[in-house]
């Protein structure tokens, strides 16, 4: 990773380990659910936010996680339905938010159906989610399920919060790590928690999953500047056109000088980004060496995402968790030589 040449590389997690594959079918018949028990237009509406959308990427860590230490379970099934539903819920939410038009190539839900029935709808498919968590383990998942929407939110509420100015990196890991990292996090543990684990493999597992989380959100933000409509899910340019100051432009404004830092705030918060603005932003980002720059910080949590697998015993699911930090990293990223 790192460099000047884009390469794609789907996810390829059941290719690398098949039973997978069987898991995530099942996976997927459990979210059906969420539809096929509703009525009329939410049911609709749920099936459409649901079917073809998304790497099912937290469900495939989660599953691979209860594989490492003993099997996965129809609790750690329904687990990964769950997350699921929750991931899907918060993007649409996010849409919101962000009164984005378009998630991963087609229209997105505020864009369909407008804010009002778009927030119902990622609340149908939380309440949804919270149907399907395992009966007799509900009491202890619903307050960690809460604690990691709670944290969630808080990442939410601190990026907007922190828009049309540079951070401190330190405050936008600790945002990355809310935001995305601990949903990522959850499914590491629980998934272990499935399988029977100890404490020690599963907070091992749910430490590589939370590395991890880190380590894909850094590179979406990347792909957001450098990368082309599709690569990351959403159109490029979306982060600058909200007045975020994402990890390229924070470490740009750090190494860049006093200069290429008013410049950013001047571009980014004048309003809405045109192409030529769009330009300016990436030359001075790249002028200050920030792309590359960023693209060592997704390899340092890789890195470290892949250490917290030493303890785990060796299995071809553990390959699999330790070549997602490597070969098998589900997104394009920059390629060379190291």
């Amino acid at each position: 990773m790192g460099g000047n040449r884009v390469r794609e590389n789907g996810i390829r997690f059941a290719e690398a380990y098949p039973p997978l594959a069987g898991l995530l079918v099942r996976t997927e018949a459990a979210m059906s659910r969420a539809w096929e028990q509703g009525e009329g237009f939410l049911s609709v509406a749920a099936q459409g936010a649901l079917l073809g959308r998304g790497k099912r990427l937290r469900p495939s860590v989660l599953l691979l996680s209860a594989e490492c230490v003993g099997g996965a379970t129809d609790s750690t099934v329904a687990l990964a339905a769950v997350v699921e539903l929750v991931h899907a819920a918060s993007l649409i939410h996010d849409d919101v938010v962000d009164e984005a038009p378009r998630r991963r190539g087609r229209r997105s839900a505020n864009a369909m159906w407008g804010s009002k029935v778009s927030v119902l709808l990622g609340d149908y498919l939380i309440a949804r989610a919270l149907e399907l968590l395992p009966v007799g383990e509900r009491e202890r998942l619903v307050p960690a399920l809460a604690r990691v929407a709670a944290s969630m939110c808080s990442g939410q509420i601190a990026e907007l919060t922190a828009a049309g100015r540079p951070v401190p990196e330190a405050q936008y890991v600790e945002i990355a790590r809310s935001k995305t990292g601990s949903l990522f996090g959850f499914c590491g543990q629980v998934g272990a928690e499935t399988a029977g684990a100890d404490a020690s493999l599963a907070a091992a597992l749910s430490a590589f999953a939370e590395r991890f989380g880190v380590a894909f959100q850094f590179a979406d933000d990347i792909l957001d500047l450098v990368g082309t409509d599709g690569q990351s899910g959403k159109p490029e340019g979306t982060d600058l056109t909200e007045g975020k100051f994402t990890l390229p432009l924070i470490l740009a404004a750090k190494t860049g000088g006093a200069g290429v830092c008013e410049r950013l705030e001047e571009v980014v918060c004048r309003g809405p980004m045109s192409e030529a603005d769009l330009r300016v932003v990436r030359e001075l980002v790249e002028s200050a060496g920030a792309i590359e720059a960023a693209w060592d910080r997704v390899r340092a949590w890789l890195d470290a995402a892949r250490e917290q697998l030493e303890c785990v015993p060796d299995s071809a699911a553990r390959s699999t968790l330790a070549a997602a930090c490597g070969e098998l990293f589900p997104m394009p990223v920059m390629a060379e030589e190291r």
